[in-house]
């Protein structure tokens, strides 16, 4: 069955968060040891080999945020540079627009459960600010995983509307839509792609914040083998901003029609994708939830994509190819049409491309495409290495 997609990818922006540090005596690294790999374990030492200079942020005693730099040598990151240990350690925020979305401190504030139609109770959080959910899964510092939360499709403008919007982000609220991103901030590298549909649901909520998820690994849906594992790359970081280098190949994702994942939606294509993301000092969100009515709930918020001064937490590019927009479908107002038709302002079976309203702008190893720009939210998530 044809059906809805939507789709992303994304810029970063200006108004960004960067760590300014006072003079601070790093010492020398430990003896040289190999970087990690990507599937390192958690807890993996962070002795690894790291870019000469890079600045990475680091949790301090009583919430306060430090920096780490890479030695001369390239061998290893040094101590934690925290307030307390005579370094001067603050976030440049300027008006205070690109702080990272924390969990509000507890203010007394009450409200109603949500309503449910049986079974789990959706997690939910009393609050009137945006927010990290307090529930969240305690990532690793320097081996953050995230679930994507939410997309905010820029371009093309045909995708940027509500109606996509509210098709493709329920689909992550509920779980039949997995996407994951996993970094490795010692070793410098990073992977990203669909999780698989069967996971150890946590105890928490419908059991995503807590539960244990897993890329594909040459077991896709149907026939697809090998297509929907993660694609690997590396990484730069400077202060709280990862920038992934452009992926070779196409990261394809599933989605699914239903909760229990049994249902193949569609599949999201991905050629030419590049992220970048802003991490909160603990790595538990990217981005934030937005509570309405005092209440957060996971299964109907919307989360916010962008700071107070419209600069992005999480951005992705990418580009759709032509051919690929033909063979997905969107529902628009009951029925299925070529994602190309609602791109291109055409039929794309029958019109010739010179006369498509919208012209493609991009291109994939020579076939025309339409560059794909979107924001996106994440939160914290076990992902098995």
């Amino acid at each position: 069955m044809r059906t809805p997609v939507v789709f992303l990818p994304l810029l970063l922006a200006a108004c960004s968060a960067r760590f300014v540090t006072g003079p601070a005596t790093v010492e020398g690294p430990d003896a040289a040891v190999d970087a990690p790999p990507i599937d390192a374990p958690i807890g993996t030492p962070i002795n690894s080999n790291c870019i000469p200079g890079v600045q990475i942020a680091c949790a301090c005693p009583g919430g306060v945020s430090g920096v780490q730099v890479c030695a001369a040598d390239g061998r290893a990151f040094g101590p934690c540079a925290c307030p307390d240990a005579g370094v001067t350690a603050t976030m440049d925020v300027g008006t205070g627009c690109a702080a990272p979305v924390a969990d509000p401190p507890r203010d007394g504030t009450s409200c109603a459960p949500p309503t449910g139609s049986g079974g789990a109770t959706p997690y939910y959080q009393c609050t009137t600010a945006n927010v990290c959910p307090r529930g969240r899964f305690a990532n690793d510092p320097m081996l953050p995983g995230f679930r994507v939360t939410y997309l905010k499709i820029t371009q093309p403008a045909a995708l940027a509307s509500a109606a996509i919007l509210n098709t493709i982000n329920p689909t992550l609220a509920r779980g039949s839509f997995l996407w994951g991103l996993q970094l490795n901030l010692a070793a410098g590298v990073f992977r990203t792609g669909g999780l698989q549909p069967t996971f150890a649901r946590g105890a928490v909520g419908l059991g995503l914040m807590d539960g244990r998820f897993a890329f594909y690994n040459g077991n896709g849906p149907g026939d697809s083998g090998a297509a929907y594992n993660p694609l690997p790359g590396p990484i730069s970081v400077m202060g709280d901003r990862v920038t992934t280098a452009m992926l070779p190949g196409t990261v394809l994702l599933p989605v699914f029609s239903d909760a229990a994942s049994t249902q193949l939606l569609t599949v999201l294509p991905l050629d030419n994708l590049r992220m970048t993301v802003r991490l909160a000092p603990d790595r538990g969100c990217i981005g934030g939830g937005v509570p309405t009515g005092g209440r957060y709930t996971e299964s109907t918020s919307r989360w916010a994509t962008e700071d107070a001064c419209d600069a992005p937490y999480g951005s992705l590019v990418s580009d759709l190819t032509v051919e690929r927009a033909r063979t997905v479908s969107v529902t628009i107002g009951g029925s299925p049409v070529p994602l190309c038709n609602v791109i291109a302002g055409a039929n794309c079976a029958t019109d010739p491309m010179a006369s498509w309203a919208r012209q493609p702008d991009s291109s994939v190893d020579g076939q025309p495409a339409w560059r794909t720009v979107a924001n996106f939210a994440a939160i914290s998530a076990d992902i098995a290495r």
